[in-house]
């Protein structure tokens, strides 16, 4: 009996021995979990910050015509108040118009027109609370536009001015001509001299058979 009665009390110091290890792999385990439960907890406000998903142009784009307006998505909505989008140009002007912001995007209509590196710049701040800024640079190359023609107006304008000249020496002789033909009057006065000196002559020769 002491022989049942010792194995006995040596079965019951083991199974607590077991039940005293699994305890503490028990709470090993749970402060474990738990750990990660705080690393993951605090980690949720990192991965709640706003971002930019899209925009248009891209960053680095290279276009050959002016867009019509520089849009950008974030990954989360957007508040008008404290939202700010410009773009500036290669002479550092502004090139962008008013501010509009729908849900998670801001846009603004784009104004520039020179060949050159374009900034866009924002900043914005979305309804968590959380304020992100940020840039960058696209280039538009736009083609020049050829000099344009003389006007044919210009080369019928300088030609007029010669034309007055001629039309200016025909108008004496134009005048000249309203006095009538002289030769019938030269004519007559021949006619009639002739006809005087016959008649002399006639006389004279009467005269002298006389």
């Amino acid at each position: 009996m002491e022989h049942n009665e010792a194995e006995a009390i040596m079965g019951d110091s083991r199974r607590r021995t077991r039940e005293h290890r699994a305890a503490r792999r028990g709470a090993a385990v749970l402060a474990v979990l738990v750990g990660l439960g705080a690393l993951l907890l605090g980690a949720t406000p990192a991965w709640a910050h706003n971002a930019l998903v899209e925009a248009s142009p891209k960053k680095d784009a290279k276009l050959t015509a002016a867009p019509s307006a520089v849009k950008l998505t974030f990954l989360a909505t957007l508040k008008s108040d404290g939202t700010k989008l410009t773009v500036a140009g290669p002479d550092a002007a502004a090139a962008a118009g008013p501010v509009t912001v729908t849900g998670k995007t801001v846009s603004v209509p784009f104004t520039g027109a020179a060949s050159g590196v374009y900034t866009v710049a924002y900043e914005v701040l979305s309804k968590d609370g959380h304020l992100v800024k940020g840039s960058y640079k696209f280039s538009l190359a736009v083609a020049e536009s050829a000099a344009p023609s003389p006007s044919p107006r210009t080369e019928s304008a300088q030609a007029s001015p010669s034309a007055s000249p001629a039309a200016a020496s025909t108008a004496p002789v134009a005048g000249t001509d309203t006095g009538g033909p002289w030769w019938p009057w030269v004519g007559g006065a021949t006619v009639a001299g002739l006809l005087v000196g016959g008649v002399i002559n006639l006389v004279r020769k009467r005269r002298e058979q006389a």
